[in-house]
């Protein structure tokens, strides 16, 4: 994929998302998070799994069930709305939770670029 590709998916930036923005492009999810200065870029072949949760109001750091149990890295106000969990292969920190404006189209956009949704 090229470096100046269109995203397949953008959540704009809402209160929900701390004014934060995130795209989904054919290779990778980029989560924009202003809050850590710095862009995540999760290739989708390090991408385990994601799906949309429930909201958790603050009691899930070593939630266990859904994608697992293990520190999450939460970008937004994903403790009190849906949003979507994503579980990465690789990093110290291997769950991240962020609240795109659609969560369900947000995970099936991701889900359409992982490798083996793409025959890979």
């Amino acid at each position: 994929m090229g470096a100046f590709e269109p995203p397949l998916y953008v959540s704009p930036r809402s209160g929900a998302s701390f004014w934060q923005e995130y795209r989904i492009y054919g290779d990778r999810v980029e989560l924009q998070a202003w809050t850590l200065f710095h862009t995540i870029v999760i290739p989708a072949n390090e991408i385990v799994a994601v799906e949309v949760r429930p909201p958790v109001v603050f009691a899930d750091l070593f939630r266990r069930g859904g994608l697992g149990s293990g520190l999450a890295l939460k970008m937004d106000m994903a403790d009190i709305r849906r949003h979507v969990a994503v579980r990465r292969k690789s990093g110290f920190i291997k769950w991240i939770r962020f609240t795109p404006d659609h969560p369900e189209d947000f995970v099936r956009v991701c889900k359409s670029i992982l490798p083996a949704a793409r025959g890979g």
